[in-house]
């Protein structure tokens, strides 16, 4: 299953030149779309620089999403998704529900995953930081963790990239609370945020519409819990194999997360 919410992309920095004796420009991003609105940047912008900002902190999101089956009406399941994360190499994270009972542990060098309901796991050598191991799963076995981009240490270079329609709705209820309401296109997706209107800008909800799948399927997730400051327990990122657990091969592991599941956030056929 791909699991990563939008395609990657790479925000350029353009400086002006230096003159003797004076100082550098600061870097200046580059023009938005025309179709994308600058209260819509704006707010998504402030979310990604306080996800970026933020040291270390965990998260409870309930996700449905829809399946759909050759001649069969449309259904939608649900799972419920917990991540813990301490930038830059720590991350531990488990899911579920309706499709998945699976957990994984990150601890900086490896990364290890458990399927509770067989009681096997895989084991594999990690880069040193979330951003890359990240990328290491998905490119190696096509797996990303859910909410990745939200995990990741630029979220707002993410989530941008490949926008080519953006708008602000106003003012909208997500998980209880008031929230700027956005709404952004790409090429194969449509997808909506709920950002807290409060003094901390997280996100609260989204909803991703799969335009070019036959019947437009749905993500959604909604970000129940945030903890900001947690007091992670001693071990929470170390993996221990359970009693009687079998280990089996980490792209073996893989094969049903990408099989017969809908697409996630952002994913195409053919990956990023």
């Amino acid at each position: 299953m791909r699991l990563k919410l939008f395609l990657a992309g790479t925000l350029l920095a353009l400086t002006a030149p230096v003159l003797a004796g004076a100082q550098p420009s600061p870097p200046v991003s580059p023009p938005l779309p025309p179709g994308v609105e600058v209260r819509a940047d704006q707010e998504l912008r402030k979310m990604g620089a306080f996800l970026a900002k933020l040291p270390r902190f965990a998260l409870e999101a309930e996700e449905t999403f829809d399946e759909i089956a050759a001649g069969e009406p449309k259904s939608e399941l649900t799972n419920v998704r917990r991540a813990a994360v301490v930038r830059p190499d720590r991350l531990a994270a488990d899911a579920t529900g309706d499709t998945l009972n699976r957990a994984s542990w990150y601890d900086g060098k490896t990364l290890s995953m458990l399927d509770k309901e067989h009681n096997t796991y895989a084991t594999v050598d990690a880069p040193a930081s979330i951003d890359a191991t990240l990328d290491m799963l998905e490119d190696k076995y096509g797996v990303v963790l859910p909410l990745a981009d939200l995990v990741n240490s630029d979220p707002y270079k993410v989530l941008i990239a490949g926008v080519t329609y953006g708008r602000y709705l106003g003012l909208h209820l997500a998980a209880g609370v008031p929230c700027h309401h956005l709404v952004f296109a790409q090429d194969t997706i449509e997808w909506q945020i709920w950002i807290d209107a409060g003094e901390q800008p997280l996100p609260r909800k989204l909803v991703i519409t799969y335009v070019l799948e036959e019947g437009e399927p749905q993500y959604s997730a909604t970000i129940r819990r945030w903890n900001l400051d947690p007091a992670f327990p001693e071990g929470l990122f170390t993996f221990e194999a359970p009693d009687g657990a079998r280990k089996i091969d980490a792209a073996a592991m893989a094969a049903p997360l990408t099989e017969n599941k809908p697409l996630p956030p952002g994913a195409t056929e053919g990956g990023k």
